[in-house]
């Protein structure tokens, strides 16, 4: 059989830009989708949508993954369909050679976002009122998913175990911290034509949280060839996989397996087989 070497990726892609929308109403979308090709969003550029006119048949989650795969484009803009673009497409392509300057690891930006409390940072008109932050871009740890840019040179993708229409930039932004990426906001103005459905959002938040609870809990990890311990802590890191920190997370793994065996009807086993070498003869 041929041996093939490989290379170091270089994405081919057919468009610049591929702008994304979740729709329920086409009159809505097309009024977007019209203010984006009056700001010179024609050449170089695909649309694609997810279609809910009849129903939910796509989450956000679902739809955003989708389009991630079945895009043709370097760029995606994930962009609510109450939107109205205000800036021009050669404005967002010097906005974004701009960050890849400043930094190449970055995976998402998108008009408004935060980096902690009262750290918010926007640029965009919000119901009528243009709030712009200075100093941008500026990098931040969540973004509001009324527009959202994917660089996707990254292979980035969102949670599978999460689904609905809320937070989802903010998933979109730590799965990209977890792979070494980063998120901003950056100076490219639209006209957002509704706050957003607050309540909503407030009774989606415990499954948000509960289901980050999962990833980021603390847990004890073997492979085959050594032990460690690893949790959302670079302090607990540090102290439980000390000495005599992680004997004692050793010995309480132990229990575990052996109660675990105590009271399961199906018990694996390892057997270690010497076996002669076939090869020695050949050298």
């Amino acid at each position: 059989m041929p041996t093939k070497q490989i290379e170091k990726e270089q994405h081919s892609y057919s468009f610049l830009f591929s702008i994304c929308s979740i729709v329920t109403n086409m009159r809505e979308y097309g009024e977007m989708k019209q203010s984006f090709e009056k700001c010179g969003f024609t050449e170089n550029c695909e649309y694609l949508i997810a279609d809910n006119t009849a129903g939910n048949k796509f989450s956000a989650y679902e739809a955003i993954a989708t389009f991630i795969k079945r895009a043709s484009a370097h760029y995606l803009i994930v962009v609510h369909q109450d939107v109205r673009c205000i800036d021009n497409q050669e404005h967002l392509i010097e906005c974004l050679k701009n960050l890849t300057g400043i930094d190449n690891k970055w995976a998402v930006c998108g008009n408004a976002g935060s980096m902690g409390y009262h750290e918010e940072r926007f640029y965009l008109d919000d119901v009528g009122k243009e709030i712009k932050t200075q100093g941008l871009p500026a990098e931040v740890t969540s973004l509001d998913e009324n527009l959202l840019i994917i660089n996707r040179d990254t292979n980035l993708t969102l949670s599978a175990d999460l689904t609905g229409f809320h937070l989802y930039g903010t998933d979109l932004c730590l799965v990209a911290d977890f792979l070494g990426y980063t998120t901003y906001v950056i100076p490219f103005m639209v006209k957002h034509l509704s706050p957003g459905n607050m309540e909503e959002l407030m009774a989606y938040k415990n499954t948000f949280i509960r289901q980050y609870g999962k990833k980021l809990r603390g847990r004890f990890v073997e492979t085959t060839c050594t032990k460690l311990y690893l949790s959302n802590s670079e302090r607990k890191n540090i102290l439980f996989n000390g000495w005599p920190f992680f004997s004692f997370i050793k010995l309480l793994q132990r229990i575990r397996f052996r109660w675990r065996h105590m009271v399961s009807k199906n018990h694996s086993h390892k057997t270690v087989k010497r076996k002669a070498n076939t090869f020695q003869n050949l050298i």
